[in-house]
């Protein structure tokens, strides 16, 4: 029998895809709402898949990805966020994740890519490989922000959801003057000068969290 984890911070979305999932036959599931939680299962037992959101207490769910894909048996890695495939599906599969789904999809493709991960196949959707494939085309040109770091990208996340530099280095163990230098960087690279000119860029280029997202049809 195949064992799930899933990891996501709200306990709906997890009873959601559990729902989901066993329409497709009999799994084990392990559930998690936090990044200590994510970490503690992941290290404690093997799992065959693990579903994974992007933003869960603690830490980006791009570091609990790289935490996996170091395991020694590491289980394949599908991404589920509330953020389309533009903002972290390229970003999620250079980390090493077997798939990206969006919260906003039906269903019907959320199982689609289940069930390829269970066969042992990555699932990309059309919307991502059209992504994918920009970024091998010689006219591609990269957004601003597809240039940061990840580490960049994190900071980004907290300063455009209202945390402060000292919650954001105690949340990232970094010291506060790095958070800061960390600031500077994305904000030279982003061409912006304040934080609300920072906000203004995320909600212009689909950075935002999207909320009320779902997994029903």
């Amino acid at each position: 029998m195949k064992r799930i984890l899933i990891v996501d911070d709200h306990q709906l979305m997890r009873e959601a895809y559990k729902h989901a999932i066993m329409t497709l036959g009999s799994f084990e599931f392990g559930e998690a709402g936090t990044y200590q939680e994510a970490h503690d299962l992941v290290t404690a037992s093997r799992w065959d898949i693990v579903i994974l959101d992007v933003t869960i207490p603690g830490r980006n769910g791009l570091d609990v990805l790289a935490e996996i894909r170091n395991l020694p048996h590491a289980p394949a890695v599908l991404v589920c966020s509330g953020h389309d495939e533009s903002v972290y599906g390229v970003r999620a599969f250079k980390a090493g994740a077997a798939g990206y789904v969006c919260k906003t999809a039906g269903t019907g493709e959320f199982l689609k890519a289940v069930r390829e991960i269970v066969q042992g196949n990555n699932y990309i959707s059309t919307n991502l490989a059209q992504n994918l494939a920009a970024f091998v085309r010689s006219d591609f040109q990269e957004q601003p922000h597809t240039t940061l770091s990840e580490r960049e990208f994190q900071v980004l996340r907290k300063l455009i959801n209202g945390d402060a530099l000292k919650e954001i280095a105690a949340e990232l163990n970094l010291s506060s003057k790095t958070v800061s230098t960390y600031r500077s960087r994305l904000m030279e690279k982003l061409k912006v000068k304040s934080l609300p000119e920072l906000v203004q860029y995320c909600i212009e280029h689909g950075l935002m969290e999207k909320t009320g997202a779902n997994v029903a049809a």
